[in-house]
């Protein structure tokens, strides 16, 4: 996948609403400079496509980890509401700028849009920042709105309004009791088609460069309470729907592991990343 330029940050024309809460703003002169982009496939393991039917399909990532489902319906139904949540894992920095992001969204595993949010673990000059996010790629960058601490709990739910054609995305922060909440639309010269719900963590992009941060070291992050909804009236965990694909992604490309993916718990809505490499 090639990186499309990001527009100006004034071409964002909805506010940011904030919870009362402890945790602060997150600070400009810590803002980050990458995306956190759509998934760029290495392969489907059994040689499979993205669009193969089939309750479950196993497929590797450069910049994934994590499960996206997509819809069987003919015509295929699309995604209106994601949740997830997780605590914040703490990080170790292998490089001075290591970077790991932790989010619900829609898009990006068929298609070159996401519309996401979630948890960051930054590391700037080998020392970790947590911070909570939003962003609209390939709009805009990572955009952080609130500092936190690793062990905070962290959820995170991204809507879609048909009548507006909206974006809701609001990620809260339980520890803390504070959140935020941004209501966003598509860009006009993008098709945002709510094709597939995803619950990811992700290496982060650099710009410029068409490569990755290294990938800050997360040990194991638990992904709880995922559950989403799509406009043909399906909504529970990953395993609720008989019309929802799943797929389970490994972040991999053709010589290294960088983080695996468990198996769903019986319920559909839980499961486990494994960092293994930079």
């Amino acid at each position: 996948m090639r990186l499309r330029r990001l527009l100006p940050l004034t071409a964002l024309a909805a506010a940011v609403v904030f919870s009362a809460g402890a945790a602060a703003p997150a600070s400009a002169a810590t803002a980050p400079t990458g995306y956190a982009g759509a998934a760029q496939h290495t392969h489907l393991l059994g040689g499979h496509s993205p669009s193969v039917a089939g309750p479950l399909v196993n497929a590797t990532s450069r910049n994934w980890a994590g499960y996206a489902i997509t819809s069987l319906s003919t015509p295929a139904a699309t995604f209106t509401h994601v949740h997830g949540s997780w605590t914040q894992r703490p990080v170790t920095c292998p490089t001075s700028d290591a970077w790991a992001v932790f989010w619900v969204g829609f898009d990006g595993w068929t298609n070159g849009t996401v519309e996401q949010g979630g948890s960051s673990a930054r590391c700037v000059n080998s020392t970790p920042v947590y911070q909570l996010w939003w962003e609209m790629f390939p709009t805009n960058a990572i955009q952080p709105v609130l500092t936190i601490n690793a062990g905070d709990s962290v959820s995170a739910d991204v809507t879609y309004n048909a009548a507006t054609a909206q974006f809701t995305i609001t990620v809260a922060d339980a520890t803390q009791h504070t959140s935020f909440t941004t209501t966003q639309t598509c860009a006009a010269t993008l098709v945002c088609s709510r094709s597939s719900a995803d619950w990811v963590v992700e290496d982060v992009g650099r710009f410029g460069s068409g490569d990755f941060f290294p990938l800050a070291n997360y040990g194991q992050a638990l992904m709880n309470n995922s559950v989403g909804s799509d406009d043909a009236g399906h909504s529970g965990s990953m395993t609720a729907s008989s019309t929802w694909q799943r797929t389970r992604i490994q972040e991999q490309d053709t010589t290294t592991t960088y983080a695996t993916t468990g198996a769903t718990s019986t319920n559909g809505q839980n499961f486990a990343v494994t960092w293994a490499h930079q």
